[in-house]
């Protein structure tokens, strides 16, 4: 098969953001818990840089970072005032006209393109690649991490986050967050597209990463905090090195 025709991309979860992508910015709105998700995030992501204990320099400066499913570039802000080099690539071009603005609102040196992964053509290879919450709203992770393995430099690193494929996950994600509570829009997640630390880590092995680690994430929607947890059966971090 040609590779143009090759995609990762799920159409029918593409349009359950369409409605939303005004609102990445609102931090009451329907992106309140990638809001504060973000600094657990950033937190992950630079506890593998043991540079991290001197705080007197930017402790990502020179690497250079993709965020595969930017949306509205939340995370690619934080990790440029961090010192990175970023460019941030979604499907969607009106979350890339998004992040472009917020950007350049606040002074932000950030690339942004409306692209899929297996269609991206950088002109460099990249240190760190980052994917947060993406895997559970795509078609063929098999796809999605041979181009990931390529796309990064020898010694880099690829990391993640998305949800556990669990009873309590479905209860969390979909029947708490999304009917009852509301905190989540209604349809945003397909518990039939989850997938458990052990299926992925088959994964990662398969296409050649190694050291991969898993670690827990809680949110308490009463209290709006978020933190590491020893329980990954429903939000896990993950990393894998090439």
């Amino acid at each position: 098969m040609n590779k143009n025709n090759l995609t990762t991309v799920d159409f029918k979860e593409s349009i359950k953001f369409k409605d939303f992508y005004s609102e990445w910015w609102d931090l009451n709105g329907p992106f309140k818990p990638l809001h504060k998700l973000n600094k657990i995030r950033v937190n992950f992501i630079t506890e593998h840089f043991p540079s991290l204990k001197d705080k007197s320099f930017k402790p990502l400066k020179g690497k250079r970072i993709l965020d595969i499913g930017c949306g509205g570039g939340i995370l690619c802000e934080s990790l440029t005032r961090l010192g990175a080099d970023v460019t941030g690539i979604d499907t969607s071009s009106n979350a890339i006209k998004v992040a472009k603005e917020h950007s350049k609102k606040n002074k932000l040196n950030i690339r942004y393109f409306q692209s899929e992964v297996s269609k991206f053509q950088p002109n460099n290879k990249y240190d760190i690649i980052t994917s947060m919450e993406v895997l559970e709203h795509i078609n063929n992770i098999e796809l999605f991490l041979k181009e990931t393995y390529h796309l990064l430099n020898n010694n880099g690193v690829f990391i993640g986050s998305t949800i556990n494929k669990t009873i309590r996950s479905y209860l969390v994600s979909i029947t708490i967050a999304e009917k009852i509570l509301g905190i989540i829009p209604k349809g945003t997640h397909d518990w039939n597209k989850y997938i458990n630390p052990n299926s992925l880590r088959i994964k990662f092995l398969k296409h050649n990463f190694f050291d991969i680690q898993i670690k827990g994430i809680k949110y308490n929607p009463i209290s709006n905090i978020c933190s590491y947890s020893q329980n990954d059966s429903v939000n896990y971090f993950f990393s894998a090195s090439k």
